[in-house]
């Protein structure tokens, strides 16, 4: 009898095992707030209800290639016009490089057509390995049309949250989305010698600010110099009117552009772009490529062309160490 319990018991560990090494997401739900149970994986996109918050409970979410197939799609994101994503951290597991178009690609928190906030979030090594893919974005707020209209502006707040060793973008806003991006501490991009990356976007119409960032530059090692393409630090590209650029330090890594800014009647003030890095292809500190853009008090360091397009404004070029 006893040498039969003692196989019951081998056996019912046989079984578990599999499941501890390798727990999928469970939450449990108090009013409109999902708190996850633990940390686990996922191979596929958990969806936040609508009007709901999704807290982490301070555990993280490990995305794994699905057996047979690889991992597409954003780890987290909204399922209705409202979603809250708080306290969590996100990473990847040794994903396979396969490049994904549209929904399919690989995104950390993707809010689609979505207003809400994400806070005080973690999301590190959301990457395919040594990959070229135009993907991996850590945060991502997108909404349509992406032509500068905008009919249904969504709101979004993207605070106080910490990006490492992503692969395209560590935030990215574009369309007809408005955002506050503040008080975030994003790295640089770990595939910088195969795609030029950016660690913060607003595009194709995206309205907003972005101030009190720690933020770090990306320079593209593949660049050439008959290629167009250069990897930034924050990057405005057909932005909307009004966009703030203020108080950020730029003040880790290399970027090919500190900022690059293409929009019109914006504000890019008090922010210090320190270069860190060799010199490689691209070397522009801040570049203003629109109109009526204000472009006041802000701080340059060892770039080669510290300023472009900008005239006036009290802006200053500090003295490199090298030199």
């Amino acid at each position: 009898m006893r040498r039969l319990s003692q196989l019951l018991l081998v056996l019912a560990l046989a079984l578990a095992a599999p499941a501890l090494a390798s727990a999928q997401c469970t939450f449990t739900t108090v009013g409109t707030t999902m708190y996850l149970d633990a940390d686990c994986t996922t191979s596929s996109t958990i969806l936040v209800p609508d009007g709901y918050t999704l807290d982490g409970n301070g555990f993280t979410i490990t995305a794994v290639d699905p057996s047979g197939d690889h991992f597409k799609g954003a780890v987290i994101k909204n399922a209705g016009w409202t979603a809250h994503v708080t306290n969590l951290t996100i990473t990847t597991s040794n994903l396979a490089n396969a490049c994904d178009a549209g929904g399919d690609r690989l995104r950390g928190i993707l809010f689609e057509s979505a207003s809400g906030t994400i806070t005080h979030t973690t999301v590190f090594n959301l990457n395919q390995g040594a990959s070229g893919c135009q993907e991996g974005n850590a945060i991502e707020v997108r909404n349509a049309p992406f032509d500068g209209t905008h009919p249904n502006t969504q709101t979004v707040e993207i605070l106080h949250n910490k990006l490492s060793s992503w692969q395209k973008t560590g935030i990215v806003a574009n369309g007809d989305v408005s955002v506050r991006i503040a008080f975030n501490a994003v790295g640089a991009s770990a595939t910088q010698e195969n795609l030029a990356a950016n660690s913060i976007q607003l595009g194709f119409g995206a309205l907003g600010t972005v101030e009190h960032n720690d933020i770090a530059g990306n320079s593209w090692l593949g660049w050439s110099p008959t290629s167009d393409f250069a990897a930034t630090a924050v990057l405005v590209f057909d932005g909307g009117p009004g966009i703030v650029i203020q108080r950020n330090n730029i003040m880790e890594g290399n970027a090919d552009v500190g900022i690059y800014f293409q929009a019109n009647n914006g504000t890019v003030d008090n922010n210090r772009v320190f270069e860190t890095g060799p010199d490689a292809g691209y070397d522009i500190g801040i570049g203003d490529y629109g109109t009526g853009n204000s472009v006041t008090n802000n701080k340059v360091r060892a770039y080669v062309m510290p300023y472009d397009g900008v005239v006036g404004g009290r802006n200053k070029t500090i003295p490199s160490p090298k030199d």
